[in-house]
């Protein structure tokens, strides 16, 4: 019984994401940079977006989550990590002229006090 416990306890943790404090284009406008946090710090970190829906407005607004993943499973460390996270317009296929000028609102976990984390970013 307390091994379920245990894992319960060890998954439930996993389940958090990053939490979003700003997000911008770069230079080439060919990415997004995500400013981002996270608990961890021993294994590695990586990052996706997960997009939703898109309301029919000119331009149009879009929005999606940021989805974190650790390579290796559950990350026992406790530091609070930082990290700018780059996410390619093509990729998501961003770049389309159906996105031109729309803003992407993309959301994160919870912040320290609890707050929806999210950041906007108006595309090219």
């Amino acid at each position: 019984m307390k091994f379920i416990a245990l894992v319960f306890a060890l998954s439930s943790f996993s389940t958090f994401a990053a939490t979003v404090h700003s997000a911008k284009l770069d230079a080439s406008k060919k990415n997004i940079l995500v400013d981002v946090s996270y608990g961890g710090g021993c294994k590695k970190h990586t990052f996706t977006l997960k997009m939703g829906a898109c309301l029919e407005t000119y331009p149009v607004q879009c929005s999606a989550e940021l989805v974190e993943k650790t390579i290796g499973g559950f990350d026992a460390c406790e530091a609070i990590v930082g990290q700018t996270v780059t996410i390619n317009l093509a990729k998501y296929r961003l770049d389309e002229a159906y996105f031109t000028r729309g803003s992407l609102a993309i959301t994160g976990d919870r912040d320290m006090n609890g707050q929806p984390s999210s950041a906007t970013v108006i595309l090219p």
